[in-house]
């Protein structure tokens, strides 16, 4: 018999392989189980252009106006548009409203890859956060001395980019940081991806970007709200239309340039529900996440702990398995094996997600699996595999707040002959070298550990001598 591919589908095949699991991971939909049964049927109907009786996203007026200004008012933002290409697009023009080539921007070495990217694009001169006594950040995430130092030092930036939340759920004194930069005439561009819930935590804590101070804003309505993925929001903030520090007509003039040309109306659509729904039910499934995140933590098997500084987004749920006696290797696949997917699991860290609606049943499914796991009763073995996790940490960290190296800059790094893009380990995703900064053999035989430990990294072929 010939084999015939023709009507073969893998990806949906598996994609569609993927119900019945526990999802504690992006996007907060769940896979439209966070949606009524409705919600799902009435989805494809939504994928349409524009038309009279739709309007234009990239001129909006009409029905997607109102949607825009309702978005506004519930983020508490002066401006608000949709973006249906991701915040990746968002950092994208972001970055290229307020800064033009050549310009300085003030930054951690620990980005998104997105603004890695933004800063080759637009030819800016990027110049990380760094402290005066050389101190190592957790994660190359700066603390706010650490930004302010930096631009005091540098007065010549034009903006300092700020993430806040961090992968991990933690915050920095960014009403400071946005104080001193005010004072020295800079823009304070936020990376708030993970932060679209955050004007509906209970007390208000942590409180939003925008409320601290915040001129431009990127939010991912899909990593924390129930919004199709890679549904995103863009604010301007109330204080920057007031004094006009930021020109909306270049905004408008960027959201054209790189967003597509065919926005996706079935991808805003679930924005405008999101909004409503957080604005609706926000604040009560908001303190029910905390509450159950809070009492998960509690029972946890010996060898877990909860990560959860002064500051951090209640509903993540950040676990710590650095002393558990067990291989990551071994943690990926039992969780695989249980139905369960987390959000990531770093060397020494599971990430979690938990949306809006989380069962509480999905819970108890997860203790079970983190009780069931086998672990290694060889004492020394184990103080071994300790160990190496945090010196595995530690080296991180250290990459990951070192002093720029360029030999080029990022635009002609990566644009030009040579070609060098980032290199990233996959999780967390946050670029241990820029475009235009050497691979040292340092970096190679870190990235090979790594690598042997599960762990992916992009941009760089480790079978390759140095």
């Amino acid at each position: 018999m010939v084999n015939d591919d023709r009507e073969r589908t893998p990806l949906w095949d598996c994609l569609i392989g993927q119900s019945g699991r526990v999802s504690f991971h992006m996007p907060g939909h769940r896979q439209g189980r966070a949606w009524p049964s409705s919600v799902s049927r009435q989805l494809s109907a939504l994928d349409t252009t524009e038309l009279l009786g739709t309007g234009d996203l990239a001129m909006p007026s009409g029905s997607v106006l109102e949607a825009f200004r309702l978005a506004a008012n519930c983020f508490g933002a002066g401006r608000t548009w949709f973006i249906t290409s991701g915040t990746t697009t968002s950092i994208m023009i972001m970055l290229a409203s307020v800064l033009r080539e050549g310009d300085v921007l003030l930054l951690p070495r620990a980005v998104h890859i997105a603004v890695v990217h933004a800063v080759a694009l637009l030819g800016l001169k990027p110049i990380f956060i760094e402290a005066e006594d050389g101190r190592v950040f957790e994660d190359g995430q700066p603390d706010a001395s650490a930004y302010i130092d930096s631009i005091r030092r540098h007065p010549e930036a034009t903006a300092c980019l700020v993430t806040y939340p961090d992968y991990y759920g933690r915050t920095v004194d960014l009403e400071s940081i946005a104080h001193v930069a005010h004072e020295a005439g800079m823009f304070i561009l936020v990376d708030e991806a993970h932060g679209a819930h955050f004007a509906f935590l209970p007390d208000q804590k942590p409180a939003t970007a925008l409320s601290l101070g915040a001129d431009i804003v990127c939010q991912s309505a899909h990593k924390t709200l129930a919004a199709l993925t890679p549904a995103s929001l863009l604010h301007v903030s109330e204080t920057a239309v007031q004094q006009q520090r930021i020109d909306l007509r270049r905004v408008d003039s960027m959201i054209r340039v790189f967003q597509t040309s065919s926005p996706s109306f079935l991808i805003a659509a679930t924005i405008d529900r999101a909004r409503a729904e957080l604005e609706s039910y926000g604040k009560e499934r908001l303190e029910r996440l905390q509450k159950l995140n809070t009492s998960f933590s509690k029972k946890l098997p010996s060898g877990f702990s909860r990560v959860f500084p002064k500051g951090a987004d209640p509903s993540r749920l950040v676990l710590d398995f650095s002393e558990a006696g067990f291989c990551r290797k071994t943690l990926v696949h039992h969780l695989d094996r249980a139905g369960i997917d987390v959000e990531m699991i770093d060397i020494s860290r599971i990430v979690l997600i938990p949306a809006l609606d989380q069962p509480e049943e999905d819970y108890t499914r997860l203790l079970d699996a983190l009780y069931s796991l086998s672990v290694i009763k060889e004492k020394v073995e184990r103080q071994t595999l300790t160990q190496t996790r945090r010196d595995l940490s530690q080296k991180l960290d250290q990459l990951l707040s070192a002093p720029a190296a360029f030999q080029k800059m990022p635009r002609e790094a990566l644009f030009g002959q040579d070609e060098f893009s980032a290199v990233t380990p996959y999780p967390p995703g946050l670029p241990v070298l820029w475009p235009g900064e050497p691979v040292r053999e340092e970096h190679r035989s870190f990235l090979q550990l790594l690598h042997e430990i599960g762990i992916a990294v992009r941009g760089i072929d480790l079978t390759l001598s140095s």
